[in-house]
């Protein structure tokens, strides 16, 4: 039997929901290729349903609004972007007090090697991303649509971050405020961001950049798990 055959031995019902399903597919990459190229500011209905392909009018079949294309595409982002990672700096977190010094900096190398590589798979999407991420303002009702969807997963990540660090530090035995935790993780995420940028702009090299951050990151840690509660 030919592919062809077999696919029209497939029910209507079932090709329209796979073309749909292609359809919908093709909106979230067209969406992504163009905020990519463009950031928030160059995203809108009808480009994203012109890359895809589609008149304006038929994006509605897939997506209730821009909006929710945009959530869904940070929540698949976001998964991808974590979840090779997270294992590992959970374990690096609870390994701490047995890891050497130099155990620790292969660690944190190799977990930083996959932050790295993450952002230069598309390196113009994270350019676009920081630049997107809501800033501090004292009038929140002038936020703009900006900050939502796409232009808040930097924020949503460092969230994340927050989980996986308080993961790690319970399977140590610490307790540690939340508080704290968000300023370290503010604190880490500001340098890897600055120089992940750096090396896209060749001011120094990728390996020079994961030295600078496990040297800083291991003083970071040691203040800050140091000066936790562990009930061992």
């Amino acid at each position: 039997m030919t592919v062809l055959a077999q696919y029209s031995d497939v029910p209507t019902e079932s090709k329209r929901e796979m073309a749909k399903a292609k359809t919908r597919r093709a909106l979230l990459k067209s969406a992504l290729r163009l905020y990519s190229l463009e950031g928030a500011q160059g995203m809108s209905m009808n480009k994203v349903a012109k890359g895809a392909g589609i008149a304006q009018p038929s994006f509605y079949n897939h997506f209730d609004s821009l909006d929710a294309l945009q959530n869904e595409l940070s929540a698949q982002l976001k998964d991808n972007y974590l979840s090779p990672m997270r294992l590992a700096w959970v374990d690096m977190l609870k390994d701490y007090d047995v890891l050497s010094k130099a155990q620790f900096n292969e660690r944190c190398q190799q977990c930083l090697v996959m932050i790295f590589d993450s952002a230069f798979q598309n390196i113009a999407l994270f350019q676009h991303l920081l630049e997107d991420r809501p800033r501090f303002t004292a009038n929140i009702e002038n936020q703009s649509s900006l900050n939502n969807g796409l232009g808040n997963l930097v924020i949503e990540i460092q969230e994340e971050w927050t989980e996986i660090f308080i993961q790690g530090l319970q399977l140590s035995n610490r307790s540690v405020e939340r508080t704290a935790i968000n300023l370290c993780v503010d604190m880490a995420a500001a340098q890897v961001h600055e120089l992940i940028l750096g090396c896209h702009q060749q001011r120094y090299s990728r390996q020079q950049a994961i030295d600078t951050l496990s040297s800083s990151f291991d003083a970071l840690f040691a203040n800050f798990l140091h000066g936790s509660n562990q009930s061992k």
